[in-house]
């Protein structure tokens, strides 16, 4: 405490304290504690995430970096990673007839399209979309296939890489069409209802 003298008062023998400075630096410091703790959240957070982003990752397939070759090559023998429908993890799975994630990678298949199931016109394509999303899973699930870049786009307006997934020499974009579960890409969507 602070002890004013000579504030201006007509008795002389009271004496003032001001409390207005200790409380002052009791405030101040809680800030400060409050500031560095902050600091300290934020920066082991940080940290973490970092970490989660650099840690290796074994058993991923390599991606071809040479323009002649496919994107992504999943041959014969080598351990084909396992997809499932998408939810709130994205990593290797499908999101719907004509999308999937492959390694953190989202894909959109070139040559195809199939019917919404996200937004569905109608009842019938939400059920033919969802027959088409099973069906690509299944045919992903089969074994080893390539992902192969088509044209000289390398993306779509959503960010999404354009590919033609290929096992055998054969698309599964194609065979997709030829079980009627999607048709072959006319460069704009055409209606399912």
């Amino acid at each position: 405490m602070a002890r004013k003298e000579d504030r201006g008062t007509k008795d002389d023998n009271v004496v003032r304290f001001d409390f207005r400075d200790k409380l002052n630096k009791q405030r101040d410091k809680r800030r400060r504690k409050e500031w560095m703790l902050g600091l300290g959240a934020f920066s082991i957070v940080f940290a973490g995430g970092m970490l989660a982003l650099n840690w290796p990752m074994t058993g991923l397939t390599p991606i071809v970096s040479s323009e002649l070759e496919p994107k992504l090559s999943l041959m014969a023998g080598s351990t084909s990673p396992r997809f499932e429908l998408c939810g709130v993890t994205r990593r290797t799975c499908v999101v719907d007839g004509d999308t999937f994630w492959l390694e953190g990678e989202k894909i959109r298949i070139a040559d195809i399209d199939t019917p919404e199931i996200s937004e569905p016109k109608c009842d019938s394509e939400y059920q033919l979309g969802m027959q088409a999303t099973y069906r690509l899973r299944d045919l992903l699930n089969e074994g080893a296939f390539e992902v192969r870049p088509i044209g000289n786009r390398d993306e779509d307006r959503f960010g999404r890489k354009l590919r033609v997934i290929v096992r055998q020499g054969r698309s599964l974009g194609d065979q997709l069409v030829n079980e009627g579960l999607a048709r072959t890409w006319s460069g704009r969507r055409e209606p399912w209802c």
